[in-house]
């Protein structure tokens, strides 16, 4: 399964990959810092999942998970943010986020989601053909 990270933190970035580097089946296929470098490269990977921040060295992680579902509505975006209030958790789900996270309380729970996702699989699937 590919994994695309849109995080403007290199840190929080080298933590994700860490993390998903332990997640069988899962390989960080690409990553960027701001809204228009993350639209363009997931328009040319087309991962299966995006890990999104909502906040970019430039533009919004909202306009990526809207400009994601609008054109791309297999896969699959999962929201990481340190802004989880209820305001923000609700923008991000109506505009399509499969998942919402809280950076600092829930950190870990993105390799379980993307354990569970790449175990749903079938062999050979590819983004797109389901």
């Amino acid at each position: 399964m590919d994994v695309f990270i849109a995080e403007d933190s290199a840190l929080m970035r080298e933590r994700l990959e860490s993390l998903l580097a332990e997640v069988p089946d899962v390989a960080v296929i690409g990553h960027a810092v701001d809204e228009s470098g993350a639209i363009e490269r997931i328009d040319a990977l087309l991962p299966d999942v995006v890990i999104l921040d909502l906040n970019l060295q430039s533009g919004s992680g909202i306009d990526v998970l809207k400009s994601v579902k609008a054109r791309h509505t297999a896969i699959k975006v999962a929201v990481l943010t340190n802004h989880a209030d209820e305001v923000y958790r609700s923008r991000c789900m109506s505009a399509g986020a499969d998942y919402f996270f809280d950076k600092t309380l829930q950190f870990m729970e993105i390799g379980a989601v993307l354990k569970e996702l790449a175990a749903m699989r079938q062999p050979g699937e590819k983004n797109g053909s389901q």
